[in-house]
């Protein structure tokens, strides 16, 4: 069951906190308990150039943080009353870097983590604060996209299934959430390259779901010609009406550098809907 949520902030201005306002519904569906995460960053300046800094601009910058946080935590609280949830918060200092790996420990202790999609023409800590998640919690992320205005809905749910070790995670931890689905669809995407599980791509999934009490669907898909994998699950989710993507994270870490794997990176730059992830 998912019953504690955190719910990583957008901090600055400008921009709509999409995933908070996601997160607060989520809450109020699952009967979950929900505690927000704000970071007051800070300037990672290196020691060669401290000199470079009086001490004044980095108090002056210390306090906007501080302010930017506040905005957050304030637009937070709001939206949990809305709904009259009360809500939890918790504040962190830190340079985007460290404060991404904060984050991911703190969520280890959450059934689920939600977080806003990246935005590629802003800065933002948003990519690395998923990369962290996904990576290091143990635990699985859910992306908001930034246009999202629907509520939290797991009526219809869409799993990307190539019978990778990845794909079974993100769909033991999903579980919870296919007690809500009207549709579990699972999608094989036929690239040319899947490998074969089973009499039928998908039809192993579709047994072992069945044995929880909950008939899956089965989609074999091919792309077109010049079409990827993210083309084709993304216009099944706009032609099937979908409201969450169940998807493998896929990639490694080197050095404490997140390096996500090509289909992960394209859907999280793309998807239109709500993407859970676990790796």
């Amino acid at each position: 069951m998912i019953k504690d949520i955190l719910v990583s902030l957008r901090v600055g201005e400008g921009g709509e906190d999409t995933a908070v306002d996601y997160a607060v519904s989520a809450a109020a569906a699952l009967g979950a308990d929900l505690t927000g995460i704000a970071v007051s960053y800070q300037i990672d300046v290196p020691p060669v150039y401290t000199e470079a800094f009086s001490t004044d601009f980095i108090e002056a910058q210390r306090a906007e943080s501080q302010r930017l946080a506040q905005l957050s935590v304030d637009h937070f609280g709001e939206a949990s009353r809305s709904l009259g949830l009360t809500a939890e918060v918790r504040l962190i200092d830190g340079t985007p870097g460290g404060a991404a790996e904060q984050i991911g420990t703190i969520a280890r202790l959450y059934d689920l983590t939600i977080v806003n999609q990246a935005d590629p023409d802003k800065l933002g800590a948003e990519e690395v604060i998923t990369e962290a998640v996904l990576f290091d919690s143990g635990r699985p992320v859910l992306v908001v996209p930034r246009k999202q205005q629907k509520p939290f809905s797991a009526k219809r749910i869409l799993v990307a299934w190539d019978g990778g070790r990845a794909a079974a995670r993100a769909i033991a931890e999903a579980r919870p959430l296919f007690a809500h689905a009207d549709l579990v669809e699972a999608v094989v995407v036929d690239s040319g390259k899947s490998k074969k599980h089973g009499d039928l791509p998908g039809a192993d999934l579709a047994r072992h779901l069945a044995r929880h009490g909950k008939r899956v669907e089965l989609r074999r898909l091919v792309p077109a010609s010049g079409e990827g994998i993210v083309d084709v699950l993304l216009k099944e989710v706009e032609a099937r009406d979908i409201d969450l993507i169940v998807l493998g994270g896929y990639g490694h870490s080197r050095l404490r550098e997140f390096v996500l794997g090509g289909v992960t990176r394209d859907i999280l730059d793309r998807t239109t809907v709500p993407l859970f992830l676990a790796h």
